[in-house]
């Protein structure tokens, strides 16, 4: 279970012990969730529960009793009362439904129930109660679907003649069936139909190309949304989702795809958006994994993460960041394996054949602006360019003939030159031991290169504000001399820093005053212990603190990525759970002089590591949640630091913020006041530091400004509204009340 504020996802919670099938909201604001658990916030709740915002409550002793149950379906009535639709098996391959009514004390059964499964439940605005599925009564032939009179089920009519998958009930109490039958009440009736009380009447041509109408959704004005696995609405092509006016089907833009694509659950927004989930990979032409949301007009994904991991992370000259990785798509629209972040939104750098055709590893961006990246491809922008490639803002461009190999380093010189480390013995075609230079026009070794071992690989390149490059990997030797996992080039030969390390290097960063930070494997940093991350000052090297540990399922923790920001702070991410020997998951922050971890972290492997143009930290790799909260694949840490919840934080005197009414109850109005032009962002947290809604982020005028605060998806409780503007903050508690 997942709660999304219109920016981002959330976690209800410690969510339920099992599946969930079903969600219901009450008016009040209640989530009720039924299926097949046993808790739910880790509490005793048998198949049904109710979250209030803050914690899960059970409803009386759930439903199901002893017997194998699940809660298919919820509905909430308009009076508050909660009904659910419950499938119990019996043994001997025997199961029936029953319909329960919960009245916010007790259960009561509806009926003796049916014979067949409850796939659909609805209450009308006067408060009845309807039913569907593959259904009989105890006393009906199966009809399928089925009317609470307050005494007994009566068939809707005829019925139809095969089971209704999908109800809804629109504002003037017509009721809209849909499934997988031909007819309703003996009338033609294609998959979906329509009850006015007294009679059955079809929906035009209806639905039809492929398999039931599984979803049903009533929106403003009373149009209908149909979901489903059918390719056709009215007779015209419409892909897994359509929409009925009243006199005719509409498409939803190209519709949804991806293999045999559906919408079996839809619902719509109090603004009239449409929302979808089933199963598809994309909407119109936007890759939107299972869920999508349509405005009316266009279909947009929901969520900026990625579909696969992200390996690798830059920043420009304009603070713009650049990941790259694995992954085909980035905020819900295609990016073959790199991708660009503006502080709004991610684009992909060239689309299609105009990308990358397989895994990059490692990006760099020059003083120009030009974003450079190394992984595994051979082509880029449909041109052979093997190994790495060059974006200048418009198109991919090889770098000569490339290299023989996979890049996992590159760093930019000072002069613009572009040094690339990885698994390749050539470079333009000429011998160059796991580390060459590109000019802008050539490629040249950097001396004999590195080696000493089987496995040589240089993983690491960082260039200091001289122009020295350091190197890191898996080598013991470059240009012929001892280099154990290290090495510094001088733009003549070779030589090695102190002493080196006992394990692989992973990750080069320089900081603001020369200072280079190494992290990977090791345990030693110029023979003294070292775990994991150390500073090299020009002459020596040094342990920061205790360094991480804390490996993960048996193996040794490592860092993979370093980032300094401008003020020399250290930021460290890999696979380890503490650091400075206080808990860290994943990601840590070191000040100069101390350990202190990044909020209560990721929950998977960080890989990639930036520092933006606002100070704040992105973070990259195979985590699905960042802070307890889903954020596949990419974060950013406000590294400004954790809201003040108390207020009591030093705050900017220049930047003003308000709320009124506080306490609000439904909404109210942010006004901010900004010194000078500029990008301003306004967000909410709970009381426990958690990102709840952002209410803008853009650009914006000098001046006194409102913004609209809109609380109606917030539980009654305690606030935090943050304001920033360039490198400023200021916060403001608000309360939210019922």
């Amino acid at each position: 279970m997942a709660r999304w504020d219109g920016t981002a996802w959330h976690p209800l919670g410690a969510g339920v012990g099992g599946t969930v099938n079903a969600l219901a909201v009450g008016s009040d604001g209640s989530v009720y969730a039924g299926g097949s658990f046993a808790t739910a916030g880790g509490a005793s709740a048998n198949n049904v529960a109710r979250w209030d915002g803050t914690a899960w409550h059970p409803l009386g002793a759930g439903l199901g009793g002893g017997l194998p149950s699940t809660v298919n379906v919820l509905a909430v009535g308009p009076d508050g009362t909660v009904y659910a639709g419950l499938v119990t098996n019996y043994g001997d391959g025997y199961s029936g439904s029953s319909v329960a009514r919960w009245d916010g004390t007790a259960w009561t059964a509806l009926g003796s129930g049916f014979s067949g499964a409850v796939e659909a439940l609805v209450v009308g605005p006067d408060g009845s109660v309807y039913a569907g599925g593959s259904l009989s009564t105890f006393s009906e032939p199966e009809k399928y679907v089925y009317r609470w009179d307050g005494t007994a089920w009566r068939p809707l009519g005829g019925g139809v003649e095969r089971p209704v998958y999908a109800l809804a009930v629109g504002p003037d109490g017509l009721v809209y069936a849909g499934g997988i039958f031909t007819t309703a009440g003996g009338a033609s009736a294609n998959n979906v139909a329509r009850w006015d009380g007294a009679e059955w009447h079809p929906l035009g041509a209806g639905l039809g190309g492929g398999f039931p109408v599984s979803a049903l959704a009533t929106g403003a004005g009373g149009a209908l949304y149909a979901g489903g696995y059918f390719t056709t609405a009215g007779g015209l092509p419409a892909h897994g989702v359509s929409r009925w006016d009243g006199a005719e089907w509409h498409p939803l833009g190209a519709g949804l795809g991806g293999g045999a694509s559906a919408a079996t659950v839809l619902a719509v927004g109090l603004d009239g958006t449409v929302y979808a989930g089933g199963n598809f990979s994309a909407a119109g032409s936007v890759a939107a994994s299972g869920l999508a949301r349509w405005d009316g007009a266009a279909w947009s994904a929901l969520g900026s993460n990625f579909d696969d991991s992200v390996r690798a992370m830059a920043v420009g000259p304009d603070g713009s960041v650049y990941a790259g990785g694995f992954f085909t798509a980035a905020g819900g629209a295609a990016a073959n394996r790199v991708a660009r972040w503006n502080g709004t939104a991610w684009s992909a750098l060239g689309v299609g054949v105009g990308g990358l055709d397989a895994f990059v590893y490692a990006l760099a961006v020059g003083a120009d602006g030009a974003v450079y990246a190394g992984g595994s491809f051979t082509t880029a922008g449909g041109a052979p360019a093997s190994g790495v490639a060059r974006w200048d803002g418009a198109a991919w461009h090889p770098l000569g003939a490339g290299v023989g190999g996979t890049v996992y380093a590159l760093a930019v010189g000072p002069d613009g030159s572009v040094y690339a480390g990885g698994t390749f013995r050539v470079a333009g075609g000429a011998s160059a031991n796991y580390v060459a230079r590109w000019d802008g026009a050539a490629w040249h070794p950097l001396g004999a290169g590195v080696g000493g071992v089987d496995l040589n690989y240089v993983m690491a390149l960082a260039v200091g504000p001289d122009g020295t490059v350091y190197a890191g990997g898996y080598f013991t030797t470059a240009g012929g001399v001892t280099a154990r996992r290290v090495a510094r080039w001088d733009g003549t030969a070779w030589s090695q820093p102190g002493f080196g390390f006992d394990g692989p290097v992973l990750a080069l960063a320089v900081g603001p005053d020369g200072s280079v930070y190494a992290g990977g494997f090791f345990t030693t940093a110029g023979g003294a212990a070292a775990n994991r991350v150390a500073r090299w000052n020009g002459t020596a090297w040094s342990a920061l603190g205790v360094g991480v540990g804390g490996g993960v399922g048996g193996g040794s923790p490592s860092v993979s990525d370093l980032a300094v920001d401008a003020d020399g702070v250290v930021y460290a991410g890999g696979v380890f759970t503490t650091a400075g020997g206080v808990p860290a998951n994943y990601a840590a922050r070191w000040d100069g002089t101390a350990w202190g971890p990044l909020g209560s972290g990721v929950d998977g492997r960080v890989m990639a590591l930036a520092v933006d143009g606002r100070g704040d930290v992105v973070l990259g790799g195979e985590f699905v949640t960042a802070g307890g909260v889903y954020s596949p694949m990419i974060t950013l840490y406000d590294a400004t630091g954790a809201v003040d919840v108390e207020g009591t934080g030093a705050e900017s005197s220049r930047l003003g913020l308000a709320v009124s009414p506080n306490p609000l109850s439904r909404g109210g109005m942010v006004r901010v006041s900004l010194p000078e032009a500029g990008r301003a962002r306004v967000t909410v947290y709970d009381v426990l530091g958690r990102h709840v809604a952002v209410l803008a982020d853009g650009e914006r005028a000098a001046g006194v400004q409102e913004v609209a605060f809109d609380a109606r998806r917030l539980a009654p409780g305690v606030y935090v509204v943050r304001l920033e503007a360039g490198r400023e903050a200021v916060v403001r508690r608000v309360t939210v009340v019922r």
